[in-house]
């Protein structure tokens, strides 16, 4: 399924992905908009306290892939500012360092 009409068709297979997690098909409707670009980080980010449990190796590989590929077709969504509700901020990206 691709997302709205005009947007440009996405090539990611995420078959296996909506199988086993059927909610995510949203994803096609958010496809090519600001808020699929942020929808696909806040995925594969710990929003919830060290509670979230994290996507099996194989789905955690389609939703990276998603998020490159529509970083790459759709640029102008991929250095918006940060949203620090999400710990993206500066104190995050240099921890560990």
């Amino acid at each position: 399924m691709n997302a709205r009409s005009g947007n440009l068709p996405r090539k990611t297979d995420t078959t296996a992905l909506y199988e086993r997690f059927p909610h995510l098909q949203g994803i096609d409707l958010l496809w090519g908009s600001r808020e699929c670009r942020q929808y696909l980080s806040n995925l594969m980010t710990d929003t919830r306290g060290g509670k979230r449990q994290g996507f099996p190796a194989e789905h955690a590989m389609t939703v990276m892939r998603l998020l490159m590929e529509h970083d790459r077709l759709y640029p102008q969504f991929e250095n918006e500012p940060l949203d620090l509700r999400w710990g993206d901020g500066p104190m995050r990206r240099t921890a560990g360092r």
